[in-house]
């Protein structure tokens, strides 16, 4: 499922926010819509969680989701 999430640009100070898809072990490029820099987000230092959800027939779901901060700071790409 897409969820808004804030990135903070490494290239300039500003933040912005983006819909996307994360998966629990996954690196993000995303461009700053300001500078048009190009960001890379590593999520594989943050924890994850995991969660116990009940639907309307009272079976349960194991969800397994990133504990993530509030802004997700963004690094400059490796060049090539």
């Amino acid at each position: 499922m897409k969820k808004r999430f804030t990135f903070k640009c490494w290239n300039c100070p500003k933040t912005y926010t983006l819909f996307r898809e994360i998966s629990t072990e996954q690196v993000l490029t995303v461009a700053c819509p300001f500078c048009n820099a190009e960001g890379v987000v590593n999520l594989k230092p943050y924890p994850k969680k995991k969660m116990i959800v009940r639907g309307e027939s009272d079976v349960e779901q194991k969800i397994e989701e990133l504990e993530l901060p509030d802004i997700l700071p963004t690094q400059k790409p490796e060049e090539k």
